[in-house]
């Protein structure tokens, strides 16, 4: 602009019109113009304004491919605005409609891909399941949108991605691709590990749970000599899931150096110091309030040891945990050998813990025991040690959907024991108000079967408390309006 302030000033008469200064767009539009020399400035003006207005000259784009076919069916109207409710509302119902809407090959429609999109970036919870809802076409559309590119899942085997993305997307591509081609993700993995940022190997370590097998041991094991503690810690979190490997081999003959097995009995001897070689395999000083360093790397010993070793030196699951005789190493041994049987998936294991410490199983187990032997320790609960009570939490969350018949009457029979205690007044009466009991009553709602609603009712019709009664009514209620969006998807 300077240039051309400069001729307007002097007069075109005087000088010639400059357009050295002007971007290059402004520059081609206006050299190519005959006539008079003051209407050239003017409109040389007129258009670097408007260039300078706009932020950018025109520029060429090419037009993208169209979004691939989806040949799902496609969600029914009421379902899809019910779905957006549903998010809005976090309600406890989306992991069931979920399930049931990928069972029968539902996809979202066209108009809500983007709004689903918004969702997912924000919401990991139901992350996974609005990105299989929405399909190929929201890949399609994400990836268009730099905002949404934590949201693009790999299925190409391309390593692209890895080779050149941003490090959220290079492990992105290695958890997706561990998925479909371990051998790949491996192998791209370990081209590249030397150079890797400290800062990004343990995640990539982590990423190698997924698709876990003996072929990844050499990585990993490598791992345990990183200068960086995090990349240790974490491959020693990832070898305690190979129960076969040499890592869990080292540490069967600890646990059999420090735990001696004499009839009928467990005797437990751990040095005061561990040596180099156990300090590499992620033993380590983790004080605990109740325990010294023995007992810490103890636990961390048998947790990452073969369940397989206890059967060859005493037998069964029971037997091992009958044959505990020092009281101050049972909280430990079992803490130790739940640990081993989550990470080993071991349900025979789980099963005989939760025989002996019952509400006091870790709570990780109860995803390995049998329903029917959940059901029955919840029904051997009485008064208001039930589902009233925060312990049993768990156990009923771990249940499957939806609960047994005789569990869902107990529960009912329950708040109705509840709410005549609140009728009957009294200076406990404030105890049994039912806001007192609002997230057994949320859990309920959630899980109970349709034919809980028919005693929800006969419930309210009993109850002499108003706020029961209508906490009853809103029970049925919204069971009945759980079954109906359901339904829609059947």
């Amino acid at each position: 602009m300077s240039s051309l302030i400069s001729t307007a000033l002097l007069g075109t008469s005087r000088t010639a019109v400059a357009f050295e200064d002007l971007p290059a767009d402004v520059r081609g539009a206006v050299e190519t113009r005959d006539g008079d020399p003051a209407a050239v400035l003017l409109a040389a003006a007129v258009l670097e304004r408007a260039y300078r207005a706009g932020g950018a000259g025109s520029t060429a784009a090419e037009v993208p491919p169209p979004a691939p076919e989806d040949s799902r069916l496609m969600l029914p109207e009421s379902s899809s605005a019910h779905l957006l409710s549903m998010l809005a509302a976090k309600a406890t119902l989306l992991d069931d409609w979920f399930s049931l809407a990928i069972e029968h090959n539902f996809r979202a429609p066209d108009h809500l891909v983007a709004e689903l999109l918004s969702y997912a970036r924000t919401s990991e919870l139901y992350r996974e399941n609005i990105l299989r809802i929405v399909g190929e076409r929201g890949q399609w559309l994400a990836a268009r949108n730099p905002e949404w590119s934590t949201l693009i899942r790999h299925r190409d085997a391309s390593p692209g991605p890895w080779r050149h993305g941003t490090p959220a997307e290079r492990l992105q591509w290695l958890a997706d691709i561990r998925r479909s081609d371990p051998a790949l993700a491996l192998a791209e993995l370990a081209k590249s590990w030397e150079t890797e940022r400290g800062e990004y190997k343990a995640a990539f370590i982590a990423a190698l749970s997924a698709g876990l097998s003996a072929d990844d041991v050499p990585i990993l094991e490598h791992a345990l000599d990183d200068k960086r503690k995090d990349v240790r810690r974490e491959a020693v979190n990832v070898l305690r899931r190979l129960p076969g490997s040499p890592f869990a081999e080292r540490m069967a003959q600890r646990v059999q150096v420090w735990v001696r097995v004499e009839p009928g009995r467990i005797i437990v001897d751990v040095p005061e110091e561990i040596d180099a070689a156990a300090r590499r395999d992620g033993i380590e000083d983790r004080p605990n309030p109740h325990t010294d360093y023995r007992s810490e790397y103890v636990r961390q010993a048998i947790a990452a040891t073969s369940l397989t070793l206890w059967s060859t030196m005493i037998g069964e699951p029971a037997a091992v945990l009958s044959s505990i005789t020092e009281a101050i190493w049972e909280p430990i041994l079992h803490d130790a050998w739940s640990t081993a049987a989550v990470l080993q998936h071991n349900s025979e294991w789980a099963e005989a813990i939760f025989t002996v410490r019952g509400l006091s199983t870790d709570r990780r187990l109860l995803p390995l025991i049998p329903a029917r032997a959940l059901a029955d320790l919840l029904l051997s609960g009485t008064g208001d040690a039930n589902v009233l009570h925060p312990d049993r939490a768990a156990v009923y969350e771990a249940l499957p959907r939806p609960w047994p018949a005789d569990v869902t009457a107990s529960v009912i029979a329950q708040w109705e024991r509840v709410a005549a205690r609140r009728a009957d007044g009294g200076a406990r009466a404030n105890e049994f108000s039912r806001y007192k009991y609002a997230a057994s009553l949320r859990l309920a709602q959630a899980n109970f079967p349709y034919s809980a609603v028919p005693l929800l009712n006969r419930a309210a019709e009993r109850a002499r408390d108003i706020d029961w009664q209508q906490a009853f009514i809103k029970a049925a209620t919204t069971i009945v309006h759980r079954k109906t969006l359901l339904e829609e998807l059947t």
